[in-house]
């Protein structure tokens, strides 16, 4: 184990994939391949979860005894960087997906997103979301949001994650971070908790059941900046995403909540540059008071991004124009992007990048 982890710290692995007893695979700059080293054993793993992650070694033993079928998640750290470990099981055995943290948390403007995403590390009260697919980079995003409040302003700030992938070191901010399944039962309870806790900012590493969207939105409405992750299409799913996680007899009611307190929702899938790095690709949706409209009158989502197009001044950022934006300053070139915009996005970017045509400040 501890031998593929300083292959994948050498070659600045993303991720590596772990099938005990058959192979490991690993993800360098985009590129998945196949490990040529030894054979990860049950042995290796025992004894690695055992000296690393002893936390965790009471539920390891249940899984490795078929007496748990749920899968374990988890941090550690090794020569000084940190990993994410999720320990599952398939009809091959037990698995373990291995994601290698970055050790340093960059600016928002290092990680090429928009100067338009500054403007939701401002905001007094509220929900911001941050949406996409799982590896996406929405805990990198949020954790520079939260980097920036730290360097900017003094604020009380209290992060819920599972695990704990990034570490923040107060600057002009008080911040406790918190690990559900660690310090934590779970975020419903941690959100409960946090309503006694005085925070000003509350980061939620993951909004994935009824209760934690609902003690989110409660969080909101009582003046606290709450930011989260979920799992959603696009920026103009977000809203009905959340609500549907309701009962139907309750979604009138959340729907009227949500639509006063979301400030603001940013979707983002990562795309390969040039250099063989990668850069989210987004699309942001400032929530003012006709979107906030807009999603009390179930408008269409179509209805909501000509809108967002047609505010780029005031916060929002439309995916063709940020996709201009990469393939503008070099990132990327513009038929790469054809596999995941839409065709009418695809269109609209080749026109922009076609005419070098500057939008409203045009800056992503």
């Amino acid at each position: 184990m501890k031998e593929i982890l300083k292959y994948a710290i050498e070659k600045n692995a993303s991720d590596i994939h772990i099938t005990v007893g058959i192979s490991v695979w690993v993800r360098v700059k985009g590129e998945f391949k196949k490990y040529i080293g030894k054979t990860v054993h049950y042995s290796d793993v025992d004894g690695f979860v055992e000296d690393s992650l002893p936390e965790l070694l009471h539920e390891y033993i249940e899984f490795r005894e078929k007496r748990r079928t749920e899968p374990i998640d988890g941090a550690f750290e090794f020569i000084n960087r940190r990993f994410r470990i999720n320990i599952y099981r398939s009809m091959n055995g037990i698995n373990i997906a291995l994601r290698l943290l970055s050790d340093k948390i960059l600016p928002l403007d290092k990680l090429y997103l928009p100067d338009a995403t500054k403007c939701f590390t401002e905001v007094a009260n509220g929900l911001i979301v941050v949406v996409g697919t799982t590896g996406s980079g929405k805990s990198t995003t949020l954790a520079a949001m939260i980097d920036a409040i730290n360097h900017s302003r003094s604020e009380n700030i209290l992060t819920i994650e599972q695990p704990i992938e990034y570490i923040h070191y107060p600057d002009l901010c008080r911040i406790e971070q918190m690990e559900v399944g660690v310090h934590v039962e779970s975020f419903e309870m941690a959100t409960i908790a946090a309503m006694r806790q005085d925070p000003n900012i509350i980061l939620i590493g993951e909004m994935r059941d009824l209760p934690t969207i609902q003690n989110a939105i409660t969080l909101a409405e009582t003046g606290h900046v709450v930011y989260g992750t979920l799992h959603a299409k696009s920026v103009t799913e977000t809203p009905d995403r959340m609500i549907d996680v309701f009962p139907a007899k309750q979604q009138e009611q959340i729907r009227m909540q949500l639509a006063n307190v979301l400030k603001g929702v940013i979707h983002q899938t990562l795309i390969r540059t040039k250099n063989c790095g990668v850069a989210p690709l987004i699309e942001q949706l400032a929530v003012d008071d006709v979107v906030s409209a807009m999603i009390l009158q179930k408008q269409k989502a179509n209805a909501i991004r000509d809108y967002l197009r047609g505010k780029s001044a005031y916060g929002n950022v439309h995916i063709a124009d940020n996709a201009a934006w990469h393939v503008k300053s070099g990132r990327t070139d513009i038929e790469p992007l054809k596999t995941i915009l839409s065709a009418d996005d695809y269109n609209m970017a080749k026109a922009i990048v076609a005419n070098l045509s500057v939008r409203g400040g045009f800056s992503g």
